[in-house]
């Protein structure tokens, strides 16, 4: 196993690059959107900050509408339009494309729903003190959810680690491209063992990481 390891050693990292590429691309988009669209979410609900029905409920359906299609089928439908984003169908970048739309909705959910564990008294009190509405969201709101939020961003992540891998299929390159074709169609599936190995390591230091940050955020606000 070790021996199989070394000889694809190049091509493993290889492919653990182009993943780590895709990753960064669209976790970083993913969670810039989706904080922001999780927070008018929040505040356009009828008891928040600004209720404004119409706001709420076309930011709402079109985050459920991308979290409830099938990821598979959400990189079909979004193939022309990966073209026209960055000029092809195809490869790492393209791959990009449908991971930070379906990023930008796994965030904006989980921002949603940490921000509505807030509790109410919290905000009431920054009304009480005549805080803006922007200073009660940043000072009270999210100040008050981000160990929560870091979790739930954790868990976007590893979601985000999966579809990524299943983006080797339609030929979207990274680890889960290189474990379909060197590891599954050569019949290799020692090969593919070593990558799970791999992936599951992964996501256990993500796992890792998000935990640590949940405790530091939960520690600075008390």
């Amino acid at each position: 196993m070790l021996k199989l390891f070394i000889d694809n050693a190049d091509k493993i990292f290889s492919s653990l690059l182009e993943t780590v590429v895709m990753l960064v691309i669209s976790i970083t988009i993913g969670m810039i959107v989706g904080l922001v669209v999780g927070v008018f979410i929040t505040i356009s609900d009828e008891n928040g900050l600004a209720p404004n029905k119409y706001v709420n409920k076309i930011l709402g359906t079109i985050v459920n509408v991308t979290r409830s299609i099938p990821f598979i089928l959400l990189a079909i439908i979004l193939i022309p339009f990966s073209r026209f984003v960055v000029g092809r169908a195809f490869g790492t970048l393209a791959a990009s494309v449908p991971l930070t739309i379906i990023g930008c909705a796994l965030f904006a959910r989980f921002t949603e729903q940490a921000l509505k564990e807030v509790n109410p008294n919290i905000i009431n009190s920054g009304r009480v003190i005549g805080a803006s509405k922007l200073q009660i969201v940043y000072y009270f709101m999210l100040k008050e959810a981000a160990p929560s939020i870091a979790l739930g961003f954790t868990s976007a992540c590893i979601s985000i680690v999966s579809y990524s891998t299943a983006m080797g299929i339609l030929g979207g390159g990274g680890i889960g491209d290189f474990a379909i074709y060197h590891g599954y169609t050569a019949n290799n599936f020692k090969l593919m063992f070593i990558v799970i190995i791999i992936m599951i390591i992964f996501v256990q230091l993500i796992q890792m990481v998000g935990n640590i940050i949940a405790k530091k955020l939960d520690k600075s606000r008390k």
